[in-house]
């Protein structure tokens, strides 16, 4: 057996120390020539040219959108939704635009597409460009791009919501008709609240990842925003479905426009904690909108009470530790990742070295507690969305659907919510039921002196359909 060089067998007892493996000096030499062994299967990293962007920077008076094609990318005449303009959030690679996810610090020019963006062209949709969005989605009110912030077109002292503020503001104006956000404790659902649009959030899993860029793998969802539910139906059917490069991606079977002609009657339960914590002004206009259910022929609804446990307390702390562990992997999730990453790995760029001192705050409080915990204040974390997770599937033994205000308040004013003040109201409804994995619709409901309410209806896990035709239901009680 080879002897090998003191650096290298230092080296390979440094790691087995610190995964805490015991190994004899014969068992570290063993161990490196096992590994030079497997060594000429390791592919080497790519080889990549930086590139220039073939487009332009948008000339938006919202500043909803980031770069932009000089002309829309269109792949196919005819589709599903040929004649739909729309936007993706710049966290989602498009093939020839700089990808910034929000911040100055990082820009990388990708040479392929995300899959749910190969998947609105091949359905016909012209691609228009990206879309602002809060730093590396870090942020719910839309404050937090470093290339400004976002203008609410519905109400323009008022926040657009985050991250995906620039997707919401677009739809919002008209200047697309649908865009792409993503959403991992309400990204998609709380700027379609602020904006007055629809905002789906999918069974997790149901869309691919590749070719985004994660923040929290658990719970990370691409999804539709758009002005009716039809419209956000059909972008949800054209993107979703499993894609080999996405090993945590699933299939999705039927059709969620299709389930809009169907007309069997639609139990619903009102979360009475959800309304409870929300301010009056949104609680009495979300009862409103659950008694206008109540008299219809095609629903019920019944004032149901939900034991919270610690669901909220379980959000913050996921999402802040599957994010530092990204910091410390340099962007890789082993196991379930997509691999991505590697192109702008390979260029140099890491989005590690581009975090503003909001996503700091955002993030310390719980990679400090895994630290200190050794993975406890984790474990605690899923040990309550497990018994969140019992909850609901109990309510939905006797429920088709669930509703609650999608924020506990009407839009904020700008300042309002910062990294350490406010954040409960903005993402306090919205971030269990993405712990759970659940599919939500969010859909305006009413207005409360001018600024809109929305309500998000909850549907089991892999039903998105209904969740569909559920909002579909508010929507049309909100426009008789």
């Amino acid at each position: 057996m080879t002897r090998h060089s003191p650096e290298r067998r230092d080296r390979l007892r440094t790691l087995a120390d610190r995964l805490g493996l015991e190994v004899s000096d014969e068992g570290v030499d063993a161990a490196l020539e096992t590994a030079d062994e497997l060594a000429p299967s390791v592919p080497e990293s790519p080889t990549v040219e930086e590139r220039e962007s073939v487009g332009s920077m948008a000339d938006d008076p919202n500043n909803a959108l980031l770069e932009v094609y000089d002309e829309p990318r269109v792949e196919r005449e005819n589709g599903p939704l040929s004649g739909l303009d729309v936007a993706v959030k710049d966290v989602i690679a498009a093939k020839g635009l700089t990808m910034t996810c929000g911040s100055k610090s990082f820009s990388v020019v990708p040479s392929e597409d995300a899959a749910v963006v190969e998947r609105l062209l091949g359905a016909g949709a012209a691609l228009i460009g990206k879309a602002n969005t809060d730093a590396f989605a870090f942020g719910p009110t839309g404050e937090f791009s470093e290339f400004g912030r976002v203008v609410n077109p519905v109400a323009t002292e008022r926040v657009p919501g985050g991250s995906s503020s620039g997707s919401a503001a677009a739809v919002a104006a008209g200047t697309v008709d649908a865009a792409l956000g993503t959403d991992t404790g309400g990204s998609v659902r709380i700027p379609a609240a602020c904006c007055g649009v629809v905002g789906v959030k999918p069974t997790h899993g149901t869309t691919p990842r590749y070719g985004f860029v994660d923040l929290a793998p658990t719970t990370d969802c691409i999804g539709p925003l758009a002005r009716d539910v039809e419209t956000a139906a059909r972008v949800l059917d054209a993107i979703r479905g499993e894609d080999l490069r996405d090993p945590s991606s699933r299939a999705a079977d039927g059709s969620t426009v299709t389930a809009l002609d169907e007309d069997e009657p639609l139990r619903f339960a009102l979360l009475t904690p959800f309304v409870e914590k929300s301010s009056d002004r949104v609680a009495s206009t979300v009862r409103a909108v659950a008694d206008a259910l109540e008299v219809r022929n095609d629903a019920s609804v019944a004032a149901v009470d939900l034991h919270l446990g610690g669901i909220e307390a379980a959000y913050p702390l996921t999402i802040a530790t599957e994010f530092a562990w990204l910091l410390r992997q340099r962007g890789t999730i082993r196991g379930q990742g997509t691999q991505y990453t590697e192109e702008w790995r390979a260029t140099g760029k890491s989005f590690t070295d581009s975090l503003n001192e909001h996503i700091a705050l955002r993030v310390l409080p719980a990679a400090y507690l895994d630290e200190v915990t050794g993975g406890q204040s984790y474990v605690a974390a899923r040990e309550s969305i497990t018994a969140f997770r019992r909850r609901l599937r109990a309510l939905f033994d006797d429920f088709d659907l669930l509703l609650a205000p999608t924020m506990r308040v009407v839009p904020p004013m700008y300042g309002d919510v910062t990294a350490t003040e406010g954040m409960e109201n903005v993402s306090g409804n919205t971030g269990p039921f993405s712990l759970a994995g659940n599919p939500v619709v969010s859909v305006p409901a009413a207005e409360s002196d001018g600024l809109p309410v929305a309500v998000q209806v909850v549907a089991p896990r892999f039903e998105d359909a209904t969740a569909v035709r559920g909002a579909a239901l508010v929507e049309a009680v909100r426009d008789r």
